[in-house]
């Protein structure tokens, strides 16, 4: 079955026809991409996630763009998940190379070429210390184009299915050393707490987020008074956030010495007051946990994680929808387009803080 215009001898698949005109990708929050012919001349087109111009193994002469910036997508490399499974390994997309400070060059596990530090799209496996060219795993998602009918259908499937979740971007290796109860937090090793004892800690808060202990499950010091949440004990001690290139680990903060979180632009720690946070050792990149742990969409809100505001050339001020207060353009911020909710990500984080823990268990490291 195929669409054509008889007097201009136009056809076009019944599959192609259906494609979607218009898509919003996860790596470009907060901005539409529109389908748009892709020129003859090279030079006027590169793909942000593989930067190949013209491939003809690509088969679409279309592409995605945005209509407010340089930004645009190969229709196969915008339909690409965000994980795949390559060798029976779980393979994660990052939008900035995890490896970019590395001295020596970078190898593809795939075509064993050199891959750019500076700006491309990987995957990359950390457990495994596997790191490949965004192409390179597309190609081998769609076969390189060997067979048309099952490319095509992909490329549309995926192009379908880009309502994306709430997870990560980071598949999540359990560890075996994950039960252990003693960490650096903490010098003692810290015990399961009864039910039987909940009154009597009612007043008192957990030593690693600063909030009310109340009846959730949590763990003790038989030793000295240190009582923390069962949650709060499996927080990761080093993560890989998708949009900074280098490992966070987990550190205590110093007294009496304010660091500002690169999510929220607050020094004690959002609608919590943790007493550690997530910091890079190579340059001065900081998170609370919670900020760490934002979700990338929220799809029953309509709103998408964006690490500044998509319009900010803006003259007008932008105010939070949930709590009326002023938002920073630069700082990180949950905003849909179709409605034009704008929400602090601390507002949100208050709605669902226990939602963070697990999400920051998607980003750990081994």
């Amino acid at each position: 079955m195929a669409y054509g215009c008889k007097r201009c001898r136009y056809f076009l698949h019944e599959s192609c026809f259906e494609f979607p005109q218009v898509i919003e990708h996860l790596a470009h929050p907060g901005h539409q991409l529109n389908l748009k012919y892709t020129p003859t001349i090279v030079s006027e087109f590169n793909c942000k996630a593989c930067h190949v111009g013209d491939n003809p193994a690509l088969l679409f002469h279309f592409h995605y763009s945005c209509s407010h910036c340089d930004f645009a997508l190969h229709m196969g490399c915008a339909s690409v998940p965000c994980k795949v499974l390559h060798k029976e390994l779980n393979l994660s997309v990052f939008y900035a190379n995890p490896l970019m400070n590395e001295a020596g060059p970078l190898l593809c596990d795939i075509c064993n070429h050199s891959i750019d530090k500076s700006n491309s799209w990987v995957f990359y496996d950390h457990g495994h210390n596997l790191i490949t060219h965004f192409g390179c795993v597309a190609d081998s998602v769609y076969g390189k184009g060997k067979h048309d009918k099952d490319y095509v259908l992909g490329v549309k499937n995926g192009l379908t299915n880009l309502d994306g979740d709430d997870t990560s971007i980071v598949h999540y290796q359990k560890n075996d050393h994950e039960g252990t109860s003693k960490r650096f937090f903490h010098r003692h090793v810290l015990q399961q707490l009864d039910r039987s004892m909940d009154n009597s800690v009612k007043n008192k808060k957990c030593g690693i987020c600063g909030t009310d202990l109340s009846t959730d499950k949590k763990k003790g010091c038989s030793t000295c008074d240190f009582i923390i949440h069962e949650r709060c004990s499996f927080l990761p001690e080093k993560i890989q956030h998708p949009f900074h290139p280098h490992s966070l680990t987990l550190v205590p903060k110093e007294d009496g010495v304010e660091v500002q979180c690169a999510g929220c632009r607050q020094s004690i720690g959002c609608h919590t007051n943790y007493s550690v946070l997530y910091q890079c050792k190579i340059c001065e990149f900081q998170l609370h946990p919670s900020c760490a742990a934002c979700p990338r969409r929220l799809k029953k809100l309509d709103l998408t994680l964006c690490y500044s505001f998509p319009y900010k050339n803006e003259v007008s001020k932008l105010f939070c929808n949930y709590c009326s207060k002023v938002i920073n353009k630069d700082q990180w911020l949950y905003y849909g387009r179709s409605n034009d909710e704008k929400r602090h990500i601390t507002c949100q984080l208050a709605v669902g803080v226990s939602n963070c823990y697990v999400t920051l268990r998607d980003l750990e490291l081994e």
